[in-house]
């Protein structure tokens, strides 16, 4: 009888593991990048300390860039992404509107982060986050303009 109760609670325990592991954390802060519904990029809570690059190719000029940033489980409002240069000058600047419900996604094209690159001198630029629930903003990732050759990566 012990026995058959000690492996009702194994199965349970790894059960409950194997289930959570498949959940967003709900009670944190973090964020995920795609380049056409690719993941790139995945941070949360501590990890977010850590700076990673994403590279984006030419060849991706017609693809799209999408950030979903959480806010203990809740899509943030009045949402802005923005490129900034080495000097923490502001290259470019999105803003979007409030979405209803768990919307997390917001969506840019990697031709303007491109182009606004270029213009800088092909250096790494820094995406920025900030919403009414984080507005001293949040350092994402910097963004690194690879050979054509290149494979998007972190």
């Amino acid at each position: 009888m012990k026995a058959k109760q000690l492996f009702v609670m194994v199965f349970l325990v790894a059960a409950s593991s194997f289930i959570y592991s498949f959940v967003t954390p709900m009670g944190g802060e973090g964020f995920e990048i795609y380049v056409d519904n690719k993941l790139v990029l995945q941070q949360f809570n501590q990890e977010m300390k850590q700076l990673k690059n994403i590279q984006l190719t030419e060849a991706q000029s017609k693809s799209e860039l999408k950030v979903k940033y959480y806010h203990c489980g809740m899509a943030g409002k009045s949402r802005i992404l923005e490129l900034k240069n080495s000097d923490q000058k502001t290259v470019k600047r999105w803003e979007f509107d409030n979405s209803e419900g768990k919307n997390f996604a917001i969506t840019v094209a990697v031709k303007e982060i491109l182009d606004s690159q270029e213009k800088l001198g092909n250096g790494t630029i820094y995406l920025y986050y900030s919403s009414k629930e984080a507005p001293q903003g949040r350092l994402l990732a910097g963004i690194v303009q690879a050979n054509k050759n290149s494979v998007t990566g972190k």
